[in-house]
């Protein structure tokens, strides 16, 4: 799907020219300029765009106008795509194209947040024994002001700790879980849902995934990461945390619990965070090893906000 919001890029400009960076924070982020990723890209680029997310974390793409398949066609410059589970309101057509929309596809509020745990810190797909590399999110229509894309550079936060923390964190794992840590915040037991969500097409998704969640737990068992955890790549330590990560290792389950959230409660500084404003036709893609996201408030019952996500796995 394309927009017609979305503009053209200023200075289209061959995939062979230099690109440009700006930086989007104090620490971390770049904005990537003189590349419209419609086209086809160079191995070059490739290589160049890979550097460039182990160098900032998060590379914004402003004025793109991409289909689906585009979009997974730069998602996999980064690594391979995993398929996705698809939104009954809004689906698409390829399955490692995934849309978050508060309206189906004639533009009707379907009356809630399309991904309320999205809400809260954390790294897409932590809750794997392999955690996805990256995430690429392209806004179609966004409300203006609101609705932003909050990050933290995990690089920067271990870095500020004092040598104490570092050494209480450094010995500590965290189980991931994705059913688990929602659950748990929400009061609820894992495998309930709203009533008023229930009917014969919300039921076959949730019988799906859940065969999904039950397979992966036979398969994988618990999935457990230091909570300190050097980058795979740049082998930096990072602070691997976040709404996922729900206990602490070989601690009492009310005591793990109690601490992972007083670990998932460390207080971001402006020095560590980067408050993304969308515009129509904005592609971020992000580094899930280095850093967490959330998305912020916005008022989902009369403004339209439709996104549309790729997640690179390692």
């Amino acid at each position: 799907m394309k927009s017609d919001l979305v503009k053209s890029p200023d200075n289209p400009v061959e995939p062979s020219v230099a690109l440009h960076f700006t930086p989007l924070s104090e620490t971390f982020g770049a904005q990537v300029s003189g590349l419209d990723l419609s086209r086809e890209i160079s191995d070059v680029v490739k290589s160049a765009l890979n550097q460039a997310l182990l160098d900032h974390q998060v590379l914004l793409f402003r004025q793109q106008d991409l289909n689906e398949d585009q979009q997974v066609r730069v998602a996999e410059v980064f690594g391979p795509c995993r398929p996705l589970w698809q939104n009954q309101f809004y689906p698409s057509h390829n399955n490692r194209a995934h849309y978050l929309s508060n309206v189906d596809t004639e533009g009707r509020p379907i009356g809630r947040h399309p991904d309320p745990g999205s809400t809260h810190w954390h790294s897409d797909g932590s809750w794997s024994i392999k955690p996805s590399k990256a995430t690429v999110l392209y806004g179609i229509r966004v409300p203006e002001g609101e609705g932003v894309t909050h990050f933290a550079n995990m690089y920067q936060l271990y870095e500020d700790l004092d040598q104490p923390a570092k050494d209480r964190l450094g010995n500590l794992q965290a189980e991931h879980n994705y059913e688990l840590a929602r659950a748990a915040r929400q009061r609820r037991l894992p495998w309930q849902w709203s009533r008023a969500d229930l009917n014969v097409q919300s039921l076959l998704m949730h019988v799906t995934w859940w065969k999904s969640v039950i397979g992966r737990r036979f398969r994988d068992g618990a999935v457990f990461h230091p909570i300190v955890r050097p980058h795979p790549e740049t082998a930096r330590p990072a602070l691997y945390i976040g709404d996922h990560a729900w206990r602490v290792r070989g601690r009492f389950w009310p005591s793990g619990i109690k601490l992972m959230k007083e670990i998932n409660s460390i207080r971001f500084n402006a020095s560590v965070r980067y408050d993304h404003k969308w515009q129509p036709g904005d592609l971020l893609v992000w580094d899930n090893r280095s850093v967490l996201h959330k998305v912020g408030t916005y008022n989902f019952l009369d403004q339209v906000r439709i996104m549309r996500r790729c997640v690179v796995e390692s």
